[in-house]
């Protein structure tokens, strides 16, 4: 009887182990599926004279943006997401920085931004939206950089795609497989 249990446990965790490996490696497949035919967002690249805007109005009053910058933390960046409710993040403006940035935060509306994040060097990160792909068991998360120097632009790499948008935007979206657990 022991024998015939050790067997059948063995042959289950045989199985238990092909079936994780088969899922995984169809998930890689949707994952490079979703890659290979993401479609940068038209209406995003249509409102950058928006973020353009948002991004003057923060270049302006870096200094205060920088003065809340914890530099303990690793991320170092002043992070700002109203729907957050992570440590470190703020939930609002500071009050000396709210009247420029809330009128075009509410121009661009809610399917368009979700926060950003201004760096000690000045660059600024825009989160756009993060959602799944319907019927596969792909994530997206759509960003802007802005880089007011026109430097540092990165050419990103799977599962990262992105595309210039001119001399200071950059667009792009990181693609994640969910999880199994």
């Amino acid at each position: 009887m022991l024998l015939m249990f050790s067997k059948f446990l063995k042959a289950s965790l045989l199985l238990l182990f092909i079936y994780i490996a088969a899922g995984c490696g169809s998930g890689d497949d949707q994952l490079k599926n979703v890659y290979n035919n993401y479609r940068f967002d038209t209406a995003v690249i249509k409102k950058l004279p928006l973020y353009d805007s948002l991004a003057r109005t923060i270049s302006a009053n870096l200094p205060l943006f920088h003065k809340y910058i914890d530099t303990t933390e690793a991320y170092k960046a002043f992070r700002y997401m109203p729907a957050a409710y992570e440590a470190g993040v703020y939930r609002q403006l500071p009050p000396e920085l709210d009247s420029g940035i809330s009128p075009i935060y509410t121009a661009l509306g809610e399917h368009f931004i979700f926060g950003f994040d201004v760096f000690k060097d000045s660059t600024i990160k825009i989160y756009i939206r993060m959602y799944p792909v319907e019927k596969t068991m792909v994530d997206i998360a759509e960003n802007l950089g802005y880089y007011p120097a026109g430097k540092k632009m990165k050419q990103r790499e799977f599962p990262v795609k992105d595309t210039v948008l001119n001399t200071h935007w950059q667009y792009w979206v990181r693609l994640d497989q969910q999880g199994l657990f």
